[in-house]
């Protein structure tokens, strides 16, 4: 059965690449394609929050985020063999789903008054204060560091539901699961998702990247 939809999968790989590249650019000192890269998945985080209102069953913030009661449930749960199925993520997943979202969120803001005092600065830096730029500079140091980390976890977590003879890497690539016909979640179009997403994209284009991809390109 058919559980998520095109952006949903498009989103977690542009997502995974988009982090990527921003380590190695920011790595390798090469800034201009460091905002490039952060105003992409700056636009592709906002359709994300957009899609978690009004989107696919599956990619609904309502759909899957369960109270702490319930994860915890879960967790003594996992090595049970009557443990419970979940359509979209589980509840464990869902907190990991949200921790991302919140963890890039401040990595974005924070890239937007960093500054590193020689050639490179966000497009905010210059309304704040010197001591609130360097602020949101360590920050943005320290938080990418935790994202590591998060990515770290989450790696993890996907080789210990391997070795439980769960795969969740081809659901996200094809988007399909076994699931009783009383399970289908209801899918919303997607192009409605990639409409949204090229809306925000040109708005951040046209106020803080257009004289970025120009000199780029």
């Amino acid at each position: 059965m058919p559980v998520w939809d095109s952006f949903i999968r498009g989103y977690h790989w542009l997502q995974a690449l988009s982090i990527a590249g921003l380590w190695y650019t920011g790595t390798e000192g090469l800034m201009d394609w460091h905002f490039s890269i952060a105003y992409f998945l700056l636009a592709l985080l906002l359709t994300r929050f957009v899609w978690g209102v009004v989107g696919s069953d599956t990619a609904k913030f309502t759909h899957f985020v369960r109270s702490p009661r319930t994860t915890l449930k879960y967790l003594a749960s996992m090595h049970s063999k009557d443990k419970p199925s979940h359509v979209g993520h589980n509840p464990a997943g869902a907190y990991m789903v949200v921790a991302f979202m919140l963890l890039i969120a401040t990595q974005l803001t924070t890239g937007l008054f960093a500054t590193d005092d020689i050639i490179s600065e966000g497009p905010f830096a210059m309304y704040v204060s010197g001591a609130t730029s360097s602020l949101m500079t360590e920050i943005h140091a320290i938080n990418f560091n935790i994202m590591l980390g998060a990515i770290g976890l989450h790696l993890f977590a996907i080789v210990v539901y391997l070795l439980k003879k769960e795969n969740l890497i081809l659901p996200m690539l094809h988007g399909k699961k076994s699931l009783d016909e009383n399970d289908k979640p209801k899918l919303t179009n997607s192009l409605i998702a990639w409409g949204v997403f090229i809306i925000i994209g040109t708005v951040i284009y046209q106020q803080f990247a257009k004289d970025i991809v120009v000199y780029l390109f």
